[in-house]
């Protein structure tokens, strides 16, 4: 697990990802899957018992009904960061094919302190970029190519550094084990995978830019690059597949229906 903090420290005076509270929430919600699934398979198991006459048992119900959930979910959190990109339409970078990213994202990771992460690009026209867990210490930086296209220098580090941040802070790798959780979920509802940008999303997001602009000390330049993702025509609110559900909440510019960008800007015009 990368170096993280139960407070800001590692970037100055900024209420950033509160690494503790995380790891209760995560906890929280595995163990209250496992609670509420448990209950239902153990009636429904032990209905079935009785009904067939196999036996009054029901012990075994509630060993059989709570092992089950118990299981799938140890399963999906200790695989949740080996397949979050599987699916996307990726292509991997380099010095020769993006020259300019690559440098910008190999200083910045020498100045926080962290290891080079694989560099993917997208290959959908939308302005965006995100960070996210491929194990339990590993992470890729996902490039749009609209956003190759579209953002300045200044503009890709204001948002390279907000993703390293989120690396950095080990968020990305609590939000894998939330995202492995959807998807065990997912199917029974939709309140699970989130459609709309929510107060605490928002709050997280927030963090996430503040970190940012705490190691490039150039805000105007992540505020330019999200008027240009709040403008832009190609931009989406993910509603096909559940893997693309499930990854729309994390990217720099969520991919929900009402993911706008104004309390981000005024808090940034204010930092």
């Amino acid at each position: 697990m990368p170096r993280s903090s139960t407070r800001a420290q590692i970037w100055g005076d900024i209420q950033q990802f509160d690494t503790r509270r995380a790891v209760i929430q995560v906890i929280f919600y595995y163990l209250l899957f496992v609670v509420v699934t448990g209950a239902i398979a153990s009636t429904i198991i032990s209905e079935i018992l009785v009904l067939i006459h196999a036996s009054d048992e029901f012990h075994w119900a509630i060993i059989a009904g709570f092992g089950i959930p118990l299981f799938a979910a140890l399963v999906a959190g200790f695989r949740a960061g080996s397949n979050g990109v599987i699916g996307l339409d990726l292509q991997r970078l380099s010095m020769d094919t993006a020259p300019g990213l690559m440098n910008l994202t190999e200083g910045l990771c020498l100045t926080m302190g962290i290891d080079m992460p694989r560099v993917l690009e997208l290959k959908e026209p939308q302005l965006n970029i995100a960070a996210f867990s491929v194990g339990n210490t590993r992470s890729v930086l996902v490039v749009t190519s609209g956003a190759l296209d579209a953002f300045t220098r200044l503009e890709f580090e204001g948002l390279i550094a907000r993703e390293l941040v989120r690396a950095r802070s080990g968020q990305i790798f609590f939000e894998a084990r939330i995202r492995a959780l959807q998807r065990l979920v997912a199917p029974l509802s939709g309140f699970i995978v989130p459609r709309r940008q929510g107060s605490g999303l928002t709050a997280r997001l927030i963090a996430g830019d503040l970190g940012g602009v705490y190691f490039t000390r150039y805000p105007v330049a992540m505020i330019s690059a999200f008027e240009k993702m709040e403008r832009d025509p190609n931009a989406k609110a993910t509603g096909s597949s559940l893997r693309r559900r499930v990854l729309a909440p994390y990217w720099a510019h969520p991919e929900l229906e009402n993911a706008e960008m104004a309390a981000r800007i005024k808090e940034l015009n204010s930092y």
